[in-house]
């Protein structure tokens, strides 16, 4: 196709072509056109109403990059830690693994006494996040 028809298919007005076939090349370029520039236009229109920017609670949310696992955690706070591990019977159990003797976890209602080194069952369902540890002078620690 020479260059001088090709672009005779976008001018208008048209002009009677001599060969029947350039106008049914002509129509199937102008339909092309036409069905490019709707697609477009319907693309526009719809991305118009998906980009919503939302406010999304993170506070339930797991990421993929929080690698923490429900099994086993290790909470610290101050100069505690404190070892969270799940047992396949279901039970959460503490384990005090550094800090002064004679803190205290409180868990909701109740108060859970550590010993360094010696597991504790914690009257838990989930593995926590975080715990709080009140020391031997009576000093709340948040353990994360």
């Amino acid at each position: 196709m020479s260059r001088a028809l090709y672009e005779s298919l976008f001018r208008t007005p048209r002009a009677p072509a001599a060969d029947p076939s350039e106008d049914l090349v002509r129509d199937l370029a102008e339909a092309g056109r036409l069905r490019r520039a709707a697609h477009d236009l319907a693309t526009d229109e719809m991305l118009e109403g998906a980009w919503v920017e939302e406010q999304l609670d993170e506070s339930e949310m797991r990421l993929a990059a929080d690698d923490r696992s429900d099994v086993d955690r290790i909470l610290t706070g101050g100069l505690y830690t404190v070892r969270i591990r799940w047992s396949p019977s279901g039970a959460y159990a503490a384990e005090q693994t550094a800090g002064p003797g004679g803190a205290t976890l409180h868990v909701g209602e109740d108060w859970v006494p550590l010993d360094v080194g010696v597991a504790v069952d914690l009257p838990l369902r989930a593995m926590p996040t975080e715990l709080i540890l009140v020391d031997r002078n009576g000093k709340r620690i948040k353990l994360q």
